[in-house]
């Protein structure tokens, strides 16, 4: 484990530079999405990039995501194959300075980090323009607009370096959640769920760099804020909390519902604030505990 959970975390975007789009900047379209993806309110006042399968807020100093949201429906797990075309990562057009794929060479083999996706790239499927054609690795029988759904989930601004033998890669954490999301409850049981995923770092003046310039920040924390609806007053939500691992034979738990803390416990380490456009009142009822109840029968 790189970290103590009792040290004082920082929010990824902790740095800010960049101000809040106003809704009224957002074309039609954009706010669609931005409505579509972004669940109870945007949790911070950072500028947010609209993409067809997520919204996300990039840290153009530590050149990673601070948080993603994302919906997830069963059809938006149609996604082509990943390969030609669609394995490919891209410079992301509407940032300065991008983070490029050559910048994640060597990474591998030299730290163990990947590519990390935060809206994964499972989700970014679907006929998202509902004319009846997906996206398909055969081009004669793909659809454009959702050939750049896809594109788009591999811009490197939905990247961040990740630990592939113990957190990104099979039977790590982080992978094991996604699977839980995108197979047990999705797919298995049906159910439409809205997630964020994002990154805390230990310390800003300790946080380890890499890349070729030395500029690309790891973070110290990945969490996942899993939403599904509940009743009228609040929904029904679970918040994974996981340390970046540096193999996955130093996860003594391998248990993802051992890492659930509270709404309030990732606010108070993040400084972030969920659901803002609830009520305080339904607030505090749901965001104070972790509450399995409602997710019990998707547990095996």
């Amino acid at each position: 484990m790189r970290f103590s959970l009792t040290a004082l975390f920082l929010l990824v975007s902790g740095s800010q530079l960049w101000a809040q789009v106003p809704a009224t900047a957002l074309s039609p379209r954009k706010r669609a999405l931005y409505d579509e993806h972004v669940f109870g309110g945007q949790p911070d006042t950072t500028r947010v990039l609209v993409r067809n399968a997520y919204v996300s807020s990039f840290n153009p100093e530590w050149r990673i995501p601070n948080w993603c949201a994302y919906h997830i429906t069963p059809d938006y797990l149609n996604t082509p194959k990943r390969e030609g075309r669609f394995s490919a990562f891209r410079r992301d057009p509407e940032v300065a300075n991008p983070v490029r794929d050559e910048d994640y060479v060597g990474m591998l083999e030299q730290w163990g980090y990947a590519r990390g996706h935060y809206a994964p790239f499972k989700v970014l499927g679907g006929d998202r323009d509902r004319d009846g054609v997906y996206a398909n690795i055969t081009t004669s029988k793909t659809d454009r607009d959702d050939d750049t759904t896809v594109f788009q989930g591999n811009y490197m601004t939905n990247i961040a370096p990740q630990l592939h033998d113990g957190f990104n890669g099979g039977g790590g954490l982080w992978y094991n959640a996604e699977r839980w999301v995108q197979e047990d409850v999705v797919e298995k049981a049906g159910i439409e769920v809205w997630e964020y995923s994002g990154a805390l770092i230990h310390d800003d003046r300790m946080m380890e760099k890499v890349g070729p310039q030395g500029d690309i920040a790891v973070p110290d924390q990945f969490y996942k804020v899993v939403i599904k609806k509940g009743t009228e007053t609040f929904p029904d939500v679970l918040v994974f909390l996981f340390p970046h691992y540096d193999h996955k034979d130093d996860v003594k738990e391998k248990d993802i519902f051992r890492y659930l803390v509270s709404v309030d416990y990732l606010e108070a380490i993040s400084g972030l604030d969920f659901f803002n456009t609830y009520p305080k009142s339904s607030q505090q009822r749901f965001e104070q505990q972790v509450n399995l109840s409602a997710w019990e029968s998707l547990i095996d």
